[in-house]
């Protein structure tokens, strides 16, 4: 009976996340354009952006705290609020400030729930890579499905009810909560009575001295550098290439299919000692794209390859972080890790809303590629000299 209730609370969450993501990124493949259209400059979409990370830097790390000591599915819930919440804002508002608002409420959203009903089921695995790594590609293809068919459609439907589509968005996260509430049997823990104190899960972070997991903590933080790079303004990169903003929608759904085929890829194969390969490539890969950004064919091939090391890069940092964390503070030791990626992301968009007065972006973008690779570099090779 628990194994059937077990797989059932999997199946709940896993239908539950694939409504809230595909009513998160529903937007998504038209965001900046959302944001021109209502006015917004290259530089203030920047500063707007940065204050989702603002909010996920206040609130990511307490929030994995309160997960580890109340209860992942009230936190789940509140997150899918919150969302709601930013959305009706964005939908509704032409406003630098308010927008600036909609984007920090939509951080608190995003830190809570990465560390809320996905820590339940991470938990009951107690560091078995074997089925961290097995949740992981279910919970990933879950995303990038959802992904894939909300920010395709998205394009599309912009096109029609321009921000109204945000009224989707909505009802579906209306859903998702609804589904959690309804069918979801409790939080394991409360249910046995096994929360944890707040001043044991702080013993529990200042006790951890493993060097691996510090590393992949911070590079998982360098890693935001290129992710930014490219979730924030792959649109505008595409647009200095010369291609039409009517095909990015197309080009949303490509970029799902790889990261799909890229986390088929890393169910397989085991990535665990070839991460400097990875690095290399993906940036060799993003630096050319760019530079080439005049030849549209090969600037879309380069790019499209580029993502299959990005993203299995992203898999196995996020693998090797799980796996090394205590159990009893998994949610706090990941949400510590994002909270740290959360500086460095805020950093860089207020470093590209700078520079954008100074140089153009596809120099900009250049010279943050080249200081991921060394910086990422330089954390491997200076972790290896350490153990010699």
């Amino acid at each position: 009976m628990k194994k059937v209730t077990s797989d059932r609370n999997l199946w709940v969450y896993l239908t539950s996340f694939f409504l809230y993501n595909f009513a998160r990124v529903l937007p998504h493949a038209v965001l900046t354009v959302i944001l021109l259209d209502k006015g917004m400059s290259i530089g203030e979409i920047a500063i707007i952006q940065s204050f989702f990370m603002v909010a996920v830097l206040l609130f990511e790390f307490p929030s994995g705290i309160l997960t580890d000591t109340w209860s992942e599915k009230k936190i789940y819930l509140l997150a899918l609020a919150l969302l709601a919440v930013s959305y009706c804002l964005i939908m509704g508002s032409h406003s630098f400030v308010v927008l600036c608002l909609s984007w920090f409420i939509y951080g608190i959203s995003s830190a809570s729930i990465s560390s809320s009903l996905e820590t339940f089921f991470l938990r009951k695995y107690r560091n078995n890579e074997t089925l961290i790594k097995r949740f992981n590609v279910r919970f990933n293809n879950t995303d990038l499905i959802s992904g894939l068919v909300g920010g395709g459609l998205g394009s599309f439907i912009y096109a029609y009810l321009e921000n109204a589509l945000y009224i989707i968005s909505i009802v579906l996260i209306i859903v998702s909560a609804a589904l959690i509430v309804l069918f979801f049997r409790g939080d394991e823990r409360v249910s046995v009575g096994e929360l944890t104190s707040l001043k044991t899960i702080l013993a529990e972070l200042r006790s951890i001295k493993s060097p691996s997991l510090y590393r992949s903590i911070f590079l998982l933080a360098v890693f935001q550098i290129i992710m930014q790079l490219f979730f924030q303004f792959w649109q505008v990169l595409f647009l200095d290439a010369g291609i039409n903003k009517k095909q990015f929608g197309l080009f949303y759904v490509v970029f799902q299919i790889i990261a799909l085929f890229s986390n088929w890829i890393f169910g397989r194969v085991s990535f665990k000692h070839h991460q400097v390969s990875l690095v290399v490539l993906m940036a060799a890969l993003l630096i050319g794209g760019i530079y080439f950004n005049q030849g549209t064919g090969l600037f879309v091939v380069l790019i499209c390859l580029f993502l299959l090391p990005f993203n299995i890069y992203s898999n196995q940092l996020q693998l090797d972080i799980q796996r090394e964390s205590p159990t009893t503070a998994v949610a706090s030791v990941v949400s510590f890790a994002g909270t740290c990626g959360s500086v460095v992301s805020m950093l860089f968009l207020w470093i590209v809303g700078l520079l954008d007065h100074f140089q153009t972006f596809n120099v900009v973008a250049i010279e943050a590629t080249l200081v991921f690779l060394v910086i990422s570099l330089g954390a491997y090779y200076g972790s290896r000299l350490r153990t010699k």
